[in-house]
């Protein structure tokens, strides 16, 4: 005996729970390779585990095997699928190995499942009231049933066949009735699409029509709005010539009526029809518009002269804009004529503005000047006196009336320079030149007469101008030089 047989086993038998003591006495199931002795194995005809199945056959055994092969194929072919797949999972709890059982098993559980589903099929549609198409199914189903399932299906093909007549003629009729409906709806489309787009125009000058009630200039310019908005939606309708013809006669209306209340309206709309006029008519027309805005334009130049002799020149040039502005609306005319002088005053206008801001300037220095001449000490020329007073008038020839600071004396300053005005305070260094007669509250009265030194012959004489006095009365002159040339510009006229 070889020693393979000999060794020591650590295996515990299967069946009986004892160890086996050797090699030789073991045995291993072929399927779930479970350790048995070998006498177990054949006391128990095979594998003591549970759900392996793996047995010991004898002849007899493998002639009932043959026999329930035979029987479930039988019940296969006469589709009596249950009972097949009933035995033949009784068999494979014994022969899970077998193969031929395995197959039998698969394509009685597929042909059951066909007929399942073509009969879960033809239920639906047959309940759906489908008898055509669970006809269909039925007849399929047939190939799969028994003897008393097909007895069923039969009953359920003969009420189908019974319906199929019946609800074809129903199909037909709701055929016909959907044909007709599609049809009127069709018909409703159309006549829609027609009254939409085809009539569009028609329905829209007719309600243009409807709402044509004008009584005033508003309603007429609003009215005439609508009709040149719909001749932009439809330029080439059958309505233009009706549009055209209301735009026209309102125009004419407003272009005759309205000119007095304004020119400019009625010249616009004089323009929209001057050349669907009579000579006549389009003559008339033109002469009342233009003589209105002559008028308006001669009183414009008229308020702008005005407005230029009371010294408010932006005002006056306003209202030059505003005739040039009306000229503009004539060219070719006699009022064209005037544009050259509206021009000139215009220019003079702006020059006066840039020259208010001159003289605002020039003034500031000279009173800057005058302080300084206040803060300065006379000892320096012989005979002098500071004099600061507001002037309260201006006394022909070149003679101020002034009031002093100090001491609210009225006093007397004769000056060529001709550029002083009421309220102005001066600072000047002066001279004596006697008396001066004024008349207040109806009496006479005599007070001291002054001249700035800077205008008297020993100024001019002395040469002297290194002193800081000599510079700023220089200064005074030369800025009160500038200001008289301006105050010539501030007062010219216009033309």
């Amino acid at each position: 005996m070889s020693d393979s047989f000999l060794k020591t086993s650590k295996s515990i038998c299967t069946f009986c729970q004892t160890p086996i003591k050797n090699a030789a006495e073991e045995l291993e199931c072929p399927s779930c390779n479970s350790p048995y002795h070998n006498d177990c194995w054949i006391e128990n005809k095979g594998c003591a585990v549970y759900g392996c199945g793996e047995k010991l056959k004898d002849d007899n055994d493998e002639s009932s095997f043959r026999e329930a092969i035979i029987n479930i194929e039988y019940l296969i072919n006469r589709n009596q699928f249950s009972e097949a797949i009933f035995e033949a999972k009784q068999f494979l709890n014994v022969e899970r190995r077998n193969s031929e059982l395995k197959n039998l098993y698969n394509k009685a559980v597929s042909l059951t499942n066909n007929k399942l589903n073509l009969m879960t099929s033809g239920d639906e549609a047959f309940n759906k009231r489908d008898f055509k198409a669970a006809e269909i199914y039925y007849k399929n189903v047939l190939k799969y049933t028994d003897e008393v399932e097909t007895n069923f299906v039969n009953a359920r093909l003969e009420i189908s066949k019974e319906k199929i007549p019946e609800q074809n003629r129903r199909r037909i009729y709701q055929n016909i009735l959907i044909l007709v409906i599609i049809l009127a709806i069709l018909s409703a489309i159309g006549y829609l699409g027609y009254y939409t787009f085809v009539l569009k125009e028609d329905r829209d000058y007719s309600e243009l029509v409807r709402s044509d009630n004008s009584k005033d200039l508003k309603t007429m310019e609003q009215n005439i709005t609508k009709y040149e908005n719909f001749l932009r939606s439809y330029p080439d309708g059958k309505n233009k010539l009706r549009a055209t013809s209301r735009i026209n006669q309102y125009s004419q209306q407003i272009a005759s009526i309205y000119y007095k209340d304004d020119w400019k309206v009625a010249l616009k709309y004089f323009h929209k029809i001057s050349n669907t006029l009579e000579n006549e008519d389009e003559k008339t027309i033109w002469n009342n518009i233009y003589k209105t805005a002559y008028k308006e334009f001669a009183q414009k130049t008229s308020n702008a002269k005005k407005l230029n002799s009371i010294s408010k020149y932006g005002e006056s040039l306003n209202e030059l804009n505003n005739a040039m502005l009306i000229v503009s609306s004539f060219p070719g005319t006699d009022m064209e004529k005037e544009r050259k002088i509206v021009d000139s005053n215009i220019s003079l206008l702006n020059k006066k503005l840039a020259s208010i801001i001159k003289i605002n300037d020039l003034d500031r220095e000279i009173k800057e000047k005058d302080r300084q001449l206040s803060g300065l000490s006379s000892s320096g020329f012989k005979n002098t006196i500071l004099i600061s007073a507001r002037l309260t008038k201006f006394i022909e020839p070149n003679v101020y009336i002034g009031k002093e600071v100090e001491t609210g004396n009225l006093v007397a300053i004769k000056s060529s320079s001709n550029d002083y005005r009421s309220g102005q305070m001066i600072n000047l260094e002066c001279i004596g030149d006697g008396k001066f007669p004024v008349t207040e509250n109806n009496e006479i009265s005599i007070i001291p007469l002054y001249i700035p030194y800077f205008e008297t012959d020993d100024f001019r004489e002395s040469g002297s101008t290194s002193t800081e006095r000599d510079a700023i009365y220089e200064r005074l002159k030369n800025l009160r030089s500038q200001k008289a040339k301006l105050d010539i510009l501030l007062k010219m006229e216009l033309m």
